[in-house]
């Protein structure tokens, strides 16, 4: 009697892990910024805040200013940023949060910016 109740246990916890295990990974989700710097020493304080806030929420730049070149469309602006985070929900957090809309403050006026959030697979 034992063994039968352990055997169906058993078969119980190997059918819940597998369910679980079939789940599919959350999507991550990117945000993708075009910035038009127009106050340099004003812009620095907003980017020495900005990596940490990132890593706080689960997120890393994959891009970071580096060259870039419009390959249909209107011209880039002249520094694109793109994030990763691990889900569309982290970076709805990281963006709205107390911390980063701090430094955003530190942002205002000295750029023009675009940010869009977009869910991968």
């Amino acid at each position: 009697m034992a063994m039968k109740l352990l055997a169906g246990v058993l078969l119980i916890v190997g059918l819940v892990a597998g369910r679980l295990s079939a789940q599919p990974a959350a999507s991550k989700a990117y945000i993708l910024g075009q910035i038009d710097v127009t106050n340099p020493t004003q812009y620095a304080g907003y980017t020495k805040l900005t990596p940490a806030l990132i890593e706080k929420f689960g997120g890393r730049f994959l891009a970071r200013g580096g060259r870039s070149v419009s390959l249909e469309g209107a011209p880039a602006r002249s520094r694109v940023v793109v994030v990763e985070f691990p889900s569309f929900d982290r970076a709805q957090q990281y963006f709205a949060s107390p911390e980063y809309q701090a430094a955003r403050k530190l942002r205002d006026g000295a750029a023009q910016v675009q940010f869009v959030l977009v869910e991968g697979q």
